[in-house]
């Protein structure tokens, strides 16, 4: 582990209470059996070994019974039901936290692929300026569509697409949540809602290695290989 994250205790937030309903299926996508095990089971596992003390998870209320099964004999791990939508499963998680905790590491259950040394890297860079979010530059050239069709190019140079974990201060999330629900604010992630806190700076940090999302079924056979190649390496 990196000087800066020895330094600093982490707790993961997975705010995996979603049914996953663009994947399909009677099982929440987290769930489902990928390269011999849940998905949910590989996402767990990677932020642990990335010096994490423990993580909260949010699961479907109907699932929570399940919980013990998704990593077997792991006691660093607290299980909560997810909420109706993303922030409210953030806050259940966040709620849970212990108090000594310098900083919150939030991640997608269905992202099990990120590189340990990505998930170091964001955690340094949050140690220093506060927040912290793992991505990469943008490569494909952007259009501005309206009525399908094409009215101008979008200069990419300056824009970053923003993955997970996203590494916050706790005291910094929990005021962001608190700003977000009274006027009904909904955030795509948790940058977003953290950036209407004034002042507040947000390192972008370059990913090294994929780190996909299992988000529809053309993304199982990516999410599996990448696996599979780090149990046979």
């Amino acid at each position: 582990m990196s000087a800066v994250a020895t330094h600093h205790t982490i707790w993961g937030l997975v705010p995996a209470g979603g049914r996953g309903e663009r994947f399909g299926g009677e099982t929440p996508k987290q769930l489902i059996p990928v390269a011999g095990r849940p998905l949910l089971a590989w996402t767990l596992e990677r932020l642990l070994r990335a010096g994490l003390a423990g993580l909260t998870v949010a699961l479907p209320e109907s699932w929570l019974h399940t919980a013990a099964e998704i990593l077997p004999g792991e006691d660093r791990i607290r299980w909560v039901p997810g909420g109706d939508s993303r922030q409210l499963s953030v806050a259940a998680c966040l709620a849970s936290v212990p108090d000594d905790i310098d900083l919150v590491l939030v991640h997608d259950g269905a992202r099990p692929a990120v590189a340990v040394a990505d998930l170091r890297a964001t955690i340094d860079a949050a140690a220093d300026d506060g927040a912290a979010v793992l991505g990469r530059p943008v490569a494909d050239t952007l259009k501005r569509v309206e009525q399908g069709a094409i009215t101008a190019t979008v200069d990419r140079q300056e824009l970053f697409r923003a993955e997970k974990p996203q590494v916050i201060r706790p005291e910094l999330l929990q005021e962001a949540l608190g700003r977000c629900f009274p006027d009904g604010f909904v955030g795509t992630d948790e940058a977003s809602i953290v950036a209407r806190i004034p002042g507040v700076s947000i390192r972008a940090v370059v990913a090294s290695r994929p780190n996909p999302k299992l988000t529809q079924t053309q993304d199982l056979r990516l999410v599996e290989m990448l696996l599979r190649e780090e149990i046979e390496s």
